[in-house]
């Protein structure tokens, strides 16, 4: 039993590890593309530039994401005791097989899809932030969660507001999301 905990105790810092690799890959791979620029599209739109062989790289970004993901989502609910269908569960899941699922939908190729799947990445994970935040059982936490999520509201009205949806909100919101994240596991997976 031991052996096995050991195991899963490696995938606890998967999420902070998929965010470092996509944003990392995702900087250094725009870095490539002279046409490209983060105020201008979107995390997404990069795959406008691409060639077929840099596309297959750039998709394999979100799986590998999703994977890294996944392996911690598998820690999270072994941790809390989670019910695969409990609506904490759902959410999350939704989530992170949003992020996985966009891979196969490339905006340059799928635009209404890759669409209403980005847009399901942010309402689930923002979702999630909440839920999570209650399985915890601490109320401080859970106040800056919502606070945090009130936060990543206004800055999405804002940036649409201004029709200014572009990578620069992503990294934003994303950056939020790991603030979210390091505290979440550093404080409540020990």
């Amino acid at each position: 039993m031991q052996h096995h905990q050991n195991r899963l105790k490696i995938f606890k810092y998967n999420a902070i590890l998929s965010a470092l690799f996509f944003l990392i890959s995702t900087v250094y791979l725009s870095g490539k593309i002279p046409q490209y620029s983060f105020s201008q599209y979107t995390i997404s739109q990069m795959s406008y530039f691409l060639n077929n062989s840099q596309l297959s790289f750039f998709n394999l970004l979100f799986f590998i994401k999703f994977f890294l993901d996944l392996s911690f989502t598998s820690y999270v609910f072994k941790r809390f005791q989670l019910k695969f269908f409990n609506p904490t569960s759902i959410v999350w899941l939704m989530a992170v097989l949003s992020f996985g699922l966009i891979g196969f939908f490339p905006e340059n190729r799928f635009p209404i899809f890759h669409w209403i799947i980005a847009g399901g990445i942010f309402l689930f994970w923002t979702i999630s932030e909440h839920t999570l935040a209650r399985i915890t059982r601490s109320e401080g936490f859970l106040y800056f969660s919502n606070n945090l999520i009130l936060v990543q509201l206004i800055i999405m009205v804002l940036f649409f507001a201004f029709n200014q949806i572009n990578a620069i909100f992503e990294i934003i919101y994303f950056l939020l999301v790991f603030l979210w994240q390091i505290i979440f596991i550093s404080r409540y997976l020990k």
